[in-house]
């Protein structure tokens, strides 16, 4: 599966002294003075790295093309610069090379000046009215002006004779964006986006006909709605067809910002009445909960690592909505473990638990298996180190165990009405194990349930 990567930047300005040049004075500007600060915009590349009904996208791809030209836009007290410059590269760092035009002068008895840096495009060839830029900056207003601590334009001072540093970051031209917070030196900081997708059925009753759902989501960084607000109250349109008279609605997308480490994202989902239907449950948050990069990373294609599937709900219809997502007025206790694969398997995936009074639902979404069946457990330890005996056996309602398919794949879900001694038995599923085998019982993979 892929993980969809891009690059972005960030910038650094010197302000260093150079001979002064001379200019017209105009009566009621400022003048020029004796004094220069010269910038010069650097940049690093680094490159960085399910069974549900499912619809196809394509996925763009990042250019891999080193950046050899910049072209930098900013305004100054004394007028304005628009140049297109060679980046170098010294073994580490990208920068563009010296030019006059980039040498900005400080107004007569002053020793700084205000600078606005309003457009910024990186080109891996010299560009002209035809080449497309590899990168460009992010404005404020933009759609991915979330993704940047402060979209263009970016303003500063250049005292003349200091080093001024002013961070920004560069996404990827294509769907991606940019933030600069200027350097000297541009240096490119990676900071990758991963895409994920959402499309969703509305059911007025669980035996009603299914209509395309409208909805709104707000997603946030971390675990829960206190992190950083990455989009706030984005919804889907739900339009209706001229020619055929069906409803119809895009699935919902959202970059998510992608860092080595494992991310958290934190959605809500609203749901919004349409044309087709009104709910009495319209604008209530129907579901919400936290995913991860890793999770996310399950939705893409091994086979064809340019397509993803969408997550897809259906509210209303009579089944559960698939993990990690959930109904937030449901008093119900929810846990998730990562599965690991054991030995010289390869398999992956996660298995969820949602314990709802007597209720338990378990759900596994797991890859790189040996086509087949799939024996699994709840096993009694917390670690996988140790996972001890089976506490309960995941199989289906025919006591059969689930299957993955030709490509590796299997996915399971089932809701197991417990008696109060098996609710007990079962304790804290924080404080267990989930395993899964071969056919011949051989442990394929484990995880570590914890609750979300």
């Amino acid at each position: 599966m892929k993980n969809f990567k891009n690059y972005f930047a960030g910038i650094a300005i010197v302000a260093m002294l150079f001979a002064s040049c001379s200019k017209d004075e105009t009566s009621g500007e400022p003048k020029v003075g004796d004094e220069m600060a010269t910038i010069s915009l650097g940049a690093v590349l680094n490159d960085f790295i399910k069974n549900q009904d499912a619809l196809k996208q394509s996925i763009p791809e990042c250019s891999d093309d080193a950046p050899m030209y910049a072209r930098v836009v900013l305004t100054h007290e004394l007028g304005e610069e628009d140049v297109i410059v060679p980046i170098k590269f010294d073994g580490t760092t990208y920068f563009t090379d010296y030019d006059e035009d980039l040498a900005i002068p400080i107004p007569d008895g002053e020793t700084t000046t205000a600078v606005s840096l309003t457009d910024f495009w990186v080109y891996a060839e010299e560009p002209d009215e035809m080449t497309m830029p590899i990168w460009m900056a992010p404005k404020e207003g933009s759609d991915y002006e979330n993704f940047v601590n402060d979209a263009l334009p970016i303003n500063f001072d250049l005292r003349a004779g200091s080093k001024k540093y002013v961070d920004v970051e560069v996404l990827c031209f294509d769907d991606r964006e940019v933030n600069l917070y200027g350097y000297q030196f541009f240096d490119l900081v990676p900071v990758p986006l991963i895409k994920f997708c959402l499309f969703g059925n509305f059911c007025p009753s669980e035996d009603g006909r299914h209509y395309v759902a409208g909805y709104t989501v707000s997603v946030w960084e971390g675990s829960d709605a206190s992190g950083d607000l990455l989009y706030t109250e984005v919804s889907n349109a739900v339009v209706e067809d001229e020619i055929t008279g069906d409803y119809y609605a895009d699935p919902l997308c959202f970059w998510l910002p992608d860092t080595a480490e494992t991310d958290t994202y934190y959605f809500e989902i609203t749901l919004n009445n349409t044309d087709e239907y009104n709910s009495e449950d319209a604008g209530e948050v129907i579901l919400s909960g936290p995913i991860t990069d890793d999770e996310i990373k399950m939705f893409y294609s091994e086979e064809d690592d340019s397509k993803m599937d969408y997550y897809h709900f259906n509210y209303g219809c009579g089944n559960d909505n698939p993990p990690p997502f959930d109904d937030p007025r449901e008093e119900a206790k929810r846990y998730k473990a990562c599965l690991k694969n054991l030995g010289d398997a390869n398999a992956v995936g996660f298995a969820y638990l949602k314990l709802e009074g007597n209720m338990l639902t378990a759900t596994t979404a797991a890859t790189e298996l040996t086509t087949g069946n799939v024996p699994q457990h709840i096993h009694e330890n917390a670690s996988c180190g140790d996972y001890g005996g089976v506490l309960w056996s995941l199989d289906n309602a025919d006591t059969s165990w689930p299957e993955a398919d030709a490509m590796g794949n299997m996915f399971y879900t089932r809701t197991f009405s417990l008696t109060n001694a098996e609710v007990s038995a079962l304790g804290d599923p924080g404080a267990r194990t989930a395993v899964l085998h071969e056919a011949d019982f051989t442990p394929v993979a484990c995880g570590e349930y914890e609750e979300y």
